[in-house]
């Protein structure tokens, strides 16, 4: 009988949970399981995956099959690299200096890691800055337009006033001017009838 070692859902709708299970490869995924060696929790992000690791260890020393998501998730837990090393004839200070030199990477791994999320958040709020300033600068630049379009109607609106004053002042200095010119050709008048008197005067002298 061919095992695999596999996953099997449990859990509700949109929230999966899942356990690390022997099972005979020709069964369903969900079906009839052998052993439950682990689980599983994808929708944590740390310390989601609890197995026994003597077990796992068993398993692969009779050689099961794993399927691609158990595969990646001994991987990272270091257990495929114990079960290559216990294979070999290595001795064991061979074997402890090689599990160090896979957690150190596996350390600076986790380091790059963080630091390339912590460089995405703060680009991530660089953006938001930014795009907070050209929203400040717009907002000012429309209240500004806004001003100088009411200020616009003002000007207007007081030229056409003054142009109102001036014709009004125009239409008052040509009424007055009307006023005074007849009274200038009434005196003018005067100043004939008093010279047909005087010469009425002297005619009248000279007949006598």
């Amino acid at each position: 009988m061919a095992t695999i070692m596999r996953l099997t859902r449990t859990g509700r709708r949109n929230r999966p949970y899942y356990r690390i299970v022997v099972m005979d490869s020709r069964k369903r995924r969900d079906g009839r399981y052998i052993e439950k060696i682990g689980t599983y929790d994808p929708i944590k992000k740390d310390d989601n995956v609890k197995f026994s690791e003597e077990r796992v260890q068993h398993w692969l020393g009779q050689g099961v099959q794993l399927s691609d998501t158990v595969r990646s998730i001994l991987s990272n837990h270091g257990l495929l690299l114990k079960n290559h090393l216990n294979k070999t004839s290595f001795n064991d200070g061979i074997k402890k200096m090689e599990l160090e030199k896979w957690e150190m990477a596996q350390a600076e791994k986790k380091k790059r890691k963080e630091n390339s999320k912590k460089v995405k958040t703060e680009a991530k709020s660089d953006e938001k800055k930014e795009d907070d300033s050209k929203e400040e600068s717009l907002e000012a630049k429309a209240t500004d337009d806004s001003s100088s379009v009411e200020e616009k109607p003002v000007e207007a609106k007081s030229d056409a006033k003054d142009a109102e004053e001036k014709k009004e002042d125009s239409e008052v200095k040509e009424v007055e001017k009307k006023e005074v010119a007849p009274k200038e050709e009434s005196n003018e008048e005067k100043d004939d009838k008093t010279n047909d008197n005087e010469t009425e005067k002297e005619t009248e002298t000279e007949k006598d």
